[in-house]
């Protein structure tokens, strides 16, 4: 059977995770008590009660083994139900935290949610290098999900080339103190990627962990598009 999104390393990986190298393995156990009986002493050989002991002992690390064989193969088929989750996720709306986007010909959206209502919001546009490149302000929001249209415009008032962007958001109240806040991506999920075993979904060109992600949605239908 075909495990979604399971690659040989991730494999590999998890039985490390849940094998102890260390740890007496049960043919190890049996090959020492045959040894064990093969070499005592005759004249003062092992009593019932410690054979059976050590019986019960390899019965109880055989359990063990077969335990943790099952808690390992529970790991990948988990992995595999939520990789296959990510997979039906294509085509859908989601919002996330994140403070990446994409920069498109209409300009774009930033997205924020505010903890509590602001009086002035800064929001700091940052290229590929770190380097600020646009501001953009605005003024009296109340807390919830917000946002601030960027067109596009350097500081220079020169367009700029389509990619990949992060912002940062800055909001005070009206009495000067900071109103904490989080910043959002929304978008279109075109694809999934597995990067180290783990998968990312893939918004506006760029990588989503799951734990990031805050609602999906169903995407919107343009009116006139039956397809």
């Amino acid at each position: 059977m075909s495990i979604v999104g399971i690659t040989h390393a991730t494999e590999a990986q998890a039985h490390e995770t849940m094998t102890n190298k260390s740890m007496m393995q049960k043919d190890d156990f049996l090959r020492m008590l045959t040894m064990q009986l093969r070499h005592q002493d005759p004249m003062n050989p092992m009593s019932n009660d410690q054979f059976a002991t050590q019986l019960a002992q390899f019965t109880q690390l055989e359990t063990l083994a077969n335990i943790n064989d099952s808690i390992q193969t529970q790991i990948l088929m988990a992995q595999s139900m939520n990789n296959s989750f990510m997979i039906n996720m294509i085509g859908k709306d989601v919002k996330s935290y994140g403070d990446m986007f994409t920069l498109g010909e209409n300009g774009a959206t930033l997205n924020f949610e505010l903890m509590g209502d602001a009086a002035n919001i800064k929001v700091a546009v940052f290229d590929d290098t770190g380097r600020e490149i646009a501001v953009v302000s605005g003024n009296a929001m109340r807390a919830g999900d917000r946002s601030l249209t960027w067109d596009g415009k350097d500081k220079n008032g020169n367009q700029a080339p389509q990619g990949t962007y992060t912002f940062k958001v800055e909001a005070t109240s009206n009495s000067g103190n900071r109103v904490p806040l989080e910043t959002m991506n929304n978008g279109v999920v075109t694809g999934v990627t597995f990067q180290g075993g783990m998968p990312f979904l893939i918004v506006n060109g760029n990588l989503v962990n799951l734990r990031d992600i805050i609602s999906i949605n169903q995407q919107k239908q343009v009116e006139g598009d039956k397809s």
